[in-house]
């Protein structure tokens, strides 16, 4: 299983709406890469006791594909759509990787 993860770090300035991001953007990120392979998407709001500080991560999105190269496909495909629409909800610039999950089951 391939993950791709973009991550929202705070900073001084910094402008980041919750409700629209969990809802809408994902919408939108749903129906990009759902036809590309998708086949789970999660959404955290990160939190924090207090107010979030300079370098923390507020929220992050992990999307999962069954193939790297589903994924590298998937990535590439929808980035003008899913970037476009970034400025409607913050004003901090997405960190994203890709990782190879493995599974670690309880018991085994």
């Amino acid at each position: 299983m391939i993950k791709i993860t973009a991550l929202y770090r705070w900073h001084e300035g910094a402008r980041f709406d919750h409700d629209y991001y969990h809802g809408e953007h994902m919408r939108i990120a749903r129906e990009a890469l759902g036809p590309l392979g998708l086949v789970r998407l999660e959404s955290d709001r990160v939190m924090y006791p207090g107010p979030p500080r300079p370098g923390q991560v507020v929220a992050l999105t992990n999307a999962f594909f069954e193939t790297v190269e589903q994924a590298q496909a998937a990535a590439q495909k929808t980035a003008p759509v899913l970037t476009a629409d970034v400025p409607n909800y913050t004003n901090i610039k997405p960190e994203s990787y890709m990782a190879l999950m493995k599974a670690h089951p309880l018991g085994a």
